[in-house]
């Protein structure tokens, strides 16, 4: 598997991420504005709520899958078919949790609602991921961009117009669970079809294997949904639902942009599982491009939000939205440390050190959980706001010392000066044109930092190239 190989499936991927992440956030302007604050709060508290049990439907079975069929395709109907009937006992304990817990929130009928049909419809979702786990070992990664285009499509599209019809935020969460059924029903005919027969086995060993190597995984992922929603959770329970509205708007904000790293990493994880089994050069390469385009992309669309929140909100979202603009000043920059993030985190797990990786994000659950208890009584969403980007930043700076120490040094102070003169710049001219349309602003601040990174040389002439070939060629290299 090549670097171009990698490069163009990153491409490729990315661009059906942006289409149905423009999709997505479409839908939320329109939700957050047509529901208002406190219906979305009320909708957002159950797609929180249903996420925290999300793993235990899964428990980390997908991304395994990937490592291993990477590595090993010939054991693809091996791994599928034990796999999925773990994953059939785990989604039903699943939703028995989700439905028995939330009886003790205290929440309305119609919350209670929401949240039966979101958890059912996150629980097909991750029968999606798991099938798409094949679509991303074998590299082909056309299927998984249609997938996520089926959905994307489907519930932006029905959902924003149900919302005009006047229909209220319980009828939006069945129009989630119609479209992770078309997801998964196409992720189920094209593996069918076009990989291995679907069949469920009972292999004991291949089960252990599953369980023992997927735990750090499925602990790993927890702890990341975890402290994702965990925040909305609590201050819908402490603070109610307007708070929960106003934070959501901003965070779903921020939330748009993680299709970038998530993205990449799709099509990275795979190449650097390989990669580590057979070049560590390579290996150290890949992780070191990977690491130099996330820092860039992360910080430098960061300071860009972050100088336009006051803008951006009340724009999107209406004026009973303001309060979101400060808790998105905050949120941005914990995203901006999630896209370098998730270079280490993948890394480890490709490396076989996941482990590490689950203890780290187990502590920083835990200290997110902490601070939230802390904090948004005295300072709600701002409060959780600061939960979010403190864990985050914790994460990072484990997972740089643990690199450092054992596999490869994240090239974190080579990058970070130039990276600083980028993001100053940004924000430093979006101040000086903050009377100019919003739209010119966004286009010149995006080609400023393509000029700054020209002149900070953040990328060698090396890199450059490479760039402006798969510009000139992109059908080339998606063949190479």
């Amino acid at each position: 598997m090549s670097f171009k190989r990698v490069f163009s499936n990153s491409a490729l991927v990315l661009t059906g991420e942006v289409v149905e992440r423009i999709l997505r956030l479409a839908l939320v302007v329109f939700s957050a504005r047509l529901l208002g604050d406190v219906q979305y709060g009320k909708f957002a508290f159950a797609l929180s709520y249903a996420s925290l049990f999300l793993i235990l439907a899964d428990f980390g079975l997908h991304q395994l899958i990937v490592r291993e069929i990477a590595r090993t395709p010939e054991k693809t109907k091996l791994y599928l078919s034990n796999g999925l009937f773990l994953k059939l006992i785990f989604s039903a304990l699943t939703y028995v949790l989700i439905i028995g817990i939330v009886q003790f929130t205290g929440k309305s009928r119609n919350d209670l609602t929401a949240v039966y049909v979101i958890g059912a419809a996150f629980i097909v979702g991750s029968f999606a991921e798991f099938f798409s786990s094949v679509f991303r070992a074998r590299q082909k990664m056309t299927y998984d961009v249609t997938a996520t285009l089926i959905f994307g499509s489907f519930v932006n599209s029905v959902g924003i117009t149900i919302l005009f019809m006047g229909f209220n935020f319980v009828v939006l969460a069945y129009v989630y669970l119609g479209a992770h059924i078309l997801r998964v029903l196409y992720c189920i005919l094209i593996v069918q079809f076009k990989f291995v027969p679907i069949r469920i086995s009972f292999d004991l060993s291949t089960m252990k294997f599953l369980v023992k190597e997927g735990f750090p995984f499925g602990i790993l992922y927890f702890f990341a949904l975890m402290y994702t929603y965990i925040d909305s959770t609590m201050l819908s329970l402490m603070k109610g639902d307007e708070p929960v509205g106003w934070y959501n708007a901003a965070y779903r904000l921020v939330f748009a942009m993680m299709f970038i790293p998530t993205a990449t990493m799709k099509v990275v994880f795979p190449a650097l599982s390989l990669y580590y089994k057979q070049s560590m050069d390579l290996f150290k390469s890949l992780f070191e491009r990977s690491f130099k385009v996330m820092f860039l992309l992360g910080f430098s669309i960061a300071a860009l939000i972050f100088s336009l929140s006051d803008r951006i909100i009340p724009l999107l979202f209406g004026e009973e939205y303001l309060p979101a603009a400060n808790a998105l000043k905050i949120l941005v920059w914990s995203t901006a440390t999630i896209f370098i993030g998730t270079v280490q985190t993948h890394a480890t797990r490709a490396s076989n050190q996941q482990g590490f990786t689950a203890k780290v994000v187990s502590a920083s659950a835990v200290l997110n959980v902490v601070l939230n208890f802390i904090l948004i009584p005295k300072y709600s969403l701002y409060g959780a706001a600061f939960a979010t980007l403190a864990s985050e930043l914790f994460t990072f700076l484990l997972h740089s010392r643990y690199l450092t120490i054992h596999l490869v040094m994240p090239p974190i102070f080579k990058l970070a000066p130039k990276i600083a003169i980028i993001c100053t710049a940004v924000i430093l001219y979006v101040n000086a044109v903050s009377g100019v349309n919003l739209m010119i602003v966004l286009l010149t601040s995006g080609l400023l930092i393509v000029v700054m990174a020209l002149i900070t040389r953040y990328f060698t002439k090396e890199e450059m190239q490479f760039i402006s070939r798969f510009i000139k060629q992109p059908r080339k290299f998606a063949t190479t």
